[in-house]
């Protein structure tokens, strides 16, 4: 069996938030607040998705931050899609779900589905859809307005199909500081620049989080092998309905490993600490093996 790992273990881990709000749509908050919000808890990285609204965030670039020029199309009522990393403003295609993701990725763009379960929208549509890089598993104001903002079953369900996609908590937020700072992903990278932590976005080198962090990955010996901050249970799903496929459980849990089943499609893995905040991995796939 081949396990194709997302993790490639550069030296660097930015933080950061792909879904917030301003007043330039329904935020409580001015832009240059919300940005200096995120800078001062030491994100790395913010992109401002305020509604059908390009926001050139270039000029907030220092040493230490850069902003990811973006905007969250509105589809069709609660149906929305990030556009990350455009170039420019988009036309917004009501009723129309593909051509929207068409014209992010065109930009050069990555498509994000938004909040899933709050716009009650089918687990099919999200499967027929083509070119979506990465759909919401964590959005924090939607479980704060209607506690429907987790989407990992939803999450399964594409995975389970074959689809190869990456999942994100971001938290979305309109009111700051309640909404602000409650899940983010951590980008795996060389450096720190729109470019670089879009590009390793794109390929799956990062993980989501609510509090504890992935420090290491590695596939040793047909093993999956995580090291994390201390954990009081780490977990292996597989996309089998019902319990995951191992649960390690301890008081400060630094380590575990998995050794994938035939017949398994893909491998991710969960942390939980002891005040119950959860970190996610991006999915291993795995593939037979394929002799001449």
């Amino acid at each position: 069996m081949k396990i194709l790992s997302p993790y490639r273990n550069c030296s660097q881990w930015f933080r950061g938030n792909t879904h917030t709000h301003s007043t330039l749509s329904d935020g409580e908050w001015p832009l240059e607040k919300v940005v200096g919000y995120y800078r001062d808890r030491s994100y790395a990285f913010l992109a401002m998705t305020d509604h059908d609204i390009f926001t050139d965030l270039s000029g907030f670039a220092t040493p230490d931050f850069v902003g990811i020029s973006s905007n969250e199309v509105t589809v069709r009522g609660r149906d929305h899609i990030v556009g990350l990393h455009l170039t420019g403003p988009m036309a917004v295609h009501t009723n129309h779900h593909q051509r929207t993701v068409d014209e992010i990725v065109a930009q050069g763009g990555l498509a994000i589905l938004a909040h899933p379960n709050w716009s009650w929208m089918p687990e099919a549509k999200g499967l027929a859809l083509h070119g979506v890089h990465a759909i919401e598993i964590l959005n924090v104001v939607c479980n704060y307005l209607e506690y429907n903002g987790y989407a990992l079953q939803w999450w399964d369900y594409l995975l389970r199909r074959g689809l190869r996609i990456w999942g994100i908590a971001a938290d979305d937020a309109h009111r700051i500081p309640y909404q602000g700072a409650r899940g983010w992903i951590v980008v795996n990278a060389e450096s720190l620049s729109a470019e670089t932590i879009v590009q390793n976005i794109r390929d799956g080198n990062f993980y989501a989080s609510t509090g504890p962090t992935f420090q290491r990955f590695e596939v040793v010996g047909g093993a999956i092998q995580v090291w994390c901050s201390p954990a009081v249970e780490i977990r292996f799903l597989t996309g089998a309905v019902g319990n995951p496929a191992l649960r390690v459980k301890g008081d400060a849990l630094t380590h575990a490993e998995y050794t994938p089943r035939a017949g398994e499609a893909y491998v991710r893995v969960e942390v939980v600490d002891a005040q119950m905040q959860t970190a996610w991995s991006q999915p291993f796939f795995l593939e037979p093996d394929w002799r001449p």
